[in-house]
């Protein structure tokens, strides 16, 4: 037998061996956690009020009109996640200290989700009169965040409105309290 010959049957024999290997299959377990999560801010965080002051008219005869100063672009932030995606949440908002003066009502309005978040964000429920009364201000919240710090989440404006001119008087600074909270449907 020649050397081409003995390599051409070694060569035969070794293919098989080869494709003959050792296979373990090995598992492991993974969690994961989701809690449910409900958290929301006001930004600015550093100077988020707003003041509003009645501005004596130009000629008699003229009904008083407002004026706002201070900060007037808040934006309400929030993250949500249900335990079931077909759930919702809704923020609420009320005068929860103080109370705005007799005459005047103060109203509130969280305008149309815009941001760099994702998911489900809310619905304003448009100009909403605040009260000491929780009432919707933004429905329909689902698995969401909305991005963080201004221009992510819904910006909130303020108004204010005589509703009886023969209750209102002057006066000093009065000060009251807005309370936000985010609760499930």
């Amino acid at each position: 037998m020649d050397t081409k010959q003995l390599i051409a049957i070694l060569i035969i024999l070794l293919i098989p061996a080869t494709s003959f290997s050792q296979s373990t299959e090995r598992q492991k377990t993974i969690r994961l956690s989701i809690p449910e999560i409900a958290i929301l801010d006001i930004e600015p965080s550093l100077n988020n009020s707003v003041y509003i002051s009645l501005e004596q008219p130009g000629k008699p005869g003229v009904e008083a009109g407002f004026r706002k100063t201070g900060n007037e672009t808040l934006w309400i932030n929030y993250s949500s996640t249900l335990l079931n995606a077909n759930n919702s949440r809704v923020i609420k908002a009320e005068i929860s200290r103080g109370a705005t003066p007799k005459g005047i009502d103060l109203f509130l309005e969280a305008s149309n989700y815009s941001g760099n978040g994702d998911g489900r964000a809310g619905q304003s429920t448009g100009k909403v009169k605040l009260t000491n009364h929780s009432k919707p201000i933004i429905t329909n919240i689902g698995n969401c965040f909305t991005g963080d710090g201004l221009m992510n989440g819904h910006l909130l404006s303020f108004s204010v409105e005589i509703s009886n001119y023969a209750k209102i008087h002057s006066m000093n600074d009065t000060e009251f309290t807005i309370l936000y909270t985010i609760t499930d449907n």
